[in-house]
């Protein structure tokens, strides 16, 4: 993979988004802010590697957010 990190542009990516098709650097993975829109619909999240890697920790910050335990 040749694309830069979205965050990080010195950075090479590891993953890419599908939907946006922004690259993301291990770092960005390791710390779950790779997904754009975790809020929102995605047609690729059943294939998404980030989704994968980081749904536990997103919807951790969703009930978090939301006042929820």
């Amino acid at each position: 993979m040749t694309d830069r990190c979205r965050f990080h542009p010195e950075r090479e990516a590891v993953v890419r988004c599908e939907k946006y098709l922004y690259g993301y650097c291990r770092e960005c993975v390791d710390a779950c802010d790779a997904c754009t829109d975790p809020e929102l619909y995605c047609r690729h999240r059943q294939a998404c590697m980030i989704w994968e890697l980081c749904r536990r920790e997103i919807k951790k910050r969703r009930r978090a957010a939301c006042g929820g335990a």
